[in-house]
């Protein structure tokens, strides 16, 4: 081989080692990988904010631990995870919002459509990750499911209201009146509301939707809302209403107006029917999405991935306390029973 032809392949040689080191350095970086494959380059901090503490919260809480274990993260190795809950009060989750970043958060996981607002205002461009929300849009996290803040991603979590209304007509056929209350001041209650009525005209339902400002103007509320003649109460999603539920069933069942809900944590304050979205499960794959990101994935590369599983749950011992009866093919298709 000649002078020339040995340079040349030794180019080659040299050109291909090149590329392939860089092609590993892009990879590890991606990875955020130190040593072996997946591991974080150092540990995160993760803090949870939480708005009101109710059975789907934990839910989701426990559903974002587990996603981040099935992702190979270890707490305590590759993250500590800080749950900060506001217990309903807004000044506190503003603060919450503020201690979690002050103290060094690398990533901000959200639950609740106030929390998420709160956290988008002071959050700057640490990364969110977001479930227990209905309408991620609505609350200003973007366009789209693709096209949203570069550093936000999530698990819009919005409820299954068409679902819900062949719910309402197979245990009550003769039904035509539907109650509800909403909060004016809660993004999430007004579309939750909206996509209810708009899901109860395209099956023949008239609502009644009633305005609650606070907890203690639900019981009177709920009074009001049962003197307009409707046939049961299908209470939509909200803050306020989660925390205080009973106050809605209470009197629904001395008039024996059947309550139907849209959250797990309905089911034991007196819903006769509950469809719920499956808040682990969105806590799940917010819990995937914040391992990508530790592991070096941009947010604005992660699209929205919105929940559709959901779980029915029936309570019988409520039904029959107010002469409600539950189709037993509806029961039998229920993941849960109360007095079956």
């Amino acid at each position: 081989m000649g002078l020339v032809a040995r340079r040349l392949a030794l180019g080659i040689v040299l050109i291909v080692t090149i590329s392939a080191v860089l092609l590993l350095s892009d990879r590890a970086s991606r990875t955020g990988a130190t040593g072996s494959p997946g591991t974080p380059a150092r540990k995160w901090n993760l803090d949870l904010l939480e708005y009101v503490q109710v059975l789907d919260v934990e839910e989701a809480e426990r559903g974002i631990r587990e996603g981040l274990a099935e992702a190979g993260l270890v707490e305590g190795r590759d993250h500590e995870l800080r749950v900060r809950n506001a217990h309903g009060d807004m000044p506190t989750l503003n603060t919450l919002v503020d201690t979690a970043l002050s103290s060094g958060a690398d990533l901000l996981l959200t639950l609740s459509t106030p929390t998420l607002q709160a956290t988008l205002r002071r959050a700057g461009n640490v990364p969110v990750v977001f479930t227990f929300v209905a309408d991620a849009i609505a609350a200003g996290a973007g366009r789209s499911n693709e096209d949203h803040l570069p550093n936000v991603t999530g698990v819009p979590t919005v409820a299954a209201h068409d679902a819900m209304i062949d719910l309402v007509r197979e245990v009550l056929p003769r039904a035509r009146r539907i109650g509800t209350l909403f909060a004016p001041a809660e993004v999430n209650s007004v579309v939750n509301k909206d996509l209810m009525v708009k899901a109860a005209a395209r099956h023949n339902f008239e609502v009644v939707a009633l305005p609650v400002n606070t907890s203690t103007d639900i019981p009177d509320v709920t009074l009001s809302l049962l003197a307009e003649h409707i046939d049961l109460i299908c209470q939509g999603g909200s803050n306020l209403t989660a925390s205080a539920f009973a106050s809605i069933t209470r009197p629904a069942t001395r008039v024996r107006v059947p309550v139907f809900g849209y959250l797990t944590s309905d089911f034991g304050n007196g819903a006769v029917v509950v469809l719920a979205r499956d808040y682990y499960d969105g806590g799940r794959e917010a819990g995937s999405m914040a391992a990508r990101i530790i592991r070096g994935e941009r947010p604005a590369a992660i699209p929205f991935k919105p929940l559709t599983a959901t779980q029915l749950l029936v309570n019988l011992e409520v039904a029959r306390q107010i002469g409600v009866t539950i189709p037993p093919p509806l029961v039998a298709r229920a993941a849960r029973v109360i007095g079956g």
